[in-house]
């Protein structure tokens, strides 16, 4: 799986039933243009730090993908969606959920919208700014990130996108897992189950309560 070369629906389907996220062919066939689509553009614009399709399905869908079983509701905000990861591998594989993008370069924000149009995902949109600054009218069941900032900032970051009983899904390095114990009042570990996919990365399960 080269760069270059347009990414093939059933290789993508057979690697994310490899690695223990099975996706439908419709799916696979949606996935595969998003990666061919982000990698086009990535030559040109840098959107993101990963340079190649093997890379790009092989860990990045697969730990998108990896947080399925755990999104809570059906309002979801992507705070730093960057390239789209994981907000848009979500959405090509949750219809039935409505995806926020929060992304605050406009080169980024320009591909997700161009992304979203070109894949036909009537389930996403996205938001122009920074996460902090964005007014929300109704909060999130469910906000994604990765571990972009220190941990209390991040918490800081995404605490006016959500209310008690909203679930925060992080991805972030493994030995950063436990930083987020007791961190703040208002947000308690939750377990994640040991029973998915190998990650490189660690799944951090952070529940907004009552402080």
């Amino acid at each position: 799986m080269e760069m270059d070369e347009e990414v093939v629906a059933a290789d993508v389907e057979r690697r994310m039933a490899r690695a223990g996220v099975p996706v439908s062919a419709e799916h696979a066939a949606t996935l595969a243009a998003f990666v061919t689509l982000l990698l086009r553009w990535n030559r040109v614009h840098n959107l993101t730090g990963v340079r190649g399709a093997a890379e790009l399905v092989d860990r990045h869908l697969v730990e998108s993908l990896a947080l399925r079983p755990y999104l809570r509701g059906v309002r979801v905000a992507d705070v730093g969606s960057g390239g789209g990861l994981p907000g848009l591998p979500l959405a090509i594989t949750e219809p039935g959920c409505q995806f926020t993008l929060i992304e605050s370069r406009a080169k980024r924000v320009h591909f997700l919208r161009h992304a979203i149009a070109e894949l036909a995902l009537r389930n996403s949109d996205v938001a122009h700014g920074r996460a902090e600054h964005l007014r929300v009218e109704q909060p999130f069941d469910t906000v994604l990130a990765r571990a972009v900032a220190p941990p209390a900032e991040l918490l800081s970051i995404c605490r006016p996108l959500m209310a008690p009983g909203s679930l925060l899904l992080l991805l972030t390095a493994p030995h950063l897992n436990n930083e987020f114990r007791g961190l703040a009042a208002d947000f308690v570990l939750r377990p994640a189950s040991a029973a998915g996919p190998t990650l490189k990365s660690a799944i951090v399960v952070l529940e907004r309560v009552e402080a």
